[in-house]
């Protein structure tokens, strides 16, 4: 039997790079409530993989004086 690990929680070290912020300014978002969805379990912070690439995908955005071609 072959047993696969799949990575669900990242942490926040992690998040932040792939973020491309400090892991600080991460920290400041969870505060404020503007960050990432996170879970916070015994004083732990993780970061669900799935919640942050949807985090990302929706703060991207695109230049609205672009015309398309």
């Amino acid at each position: 039997m072959i047993f696969i690990m799949t990575k669900y929680f990242i942490k926040p070290k992690e998040a932040a790079d792939m973020l491309q912020v400090s892991t600080r300014t991460l920290a400041n978002k969870r505060a404020l409530g503007n960050g990432p969805t996170f879970l916070k379990m015994d004083g732990v912070i993780r970061y669900p993989i799935d919640n942050l690439k949807r985090y990302i995908n929706k703060n991207l955005h695109h230049n609205a004086k672009a015309k398309n071609k």
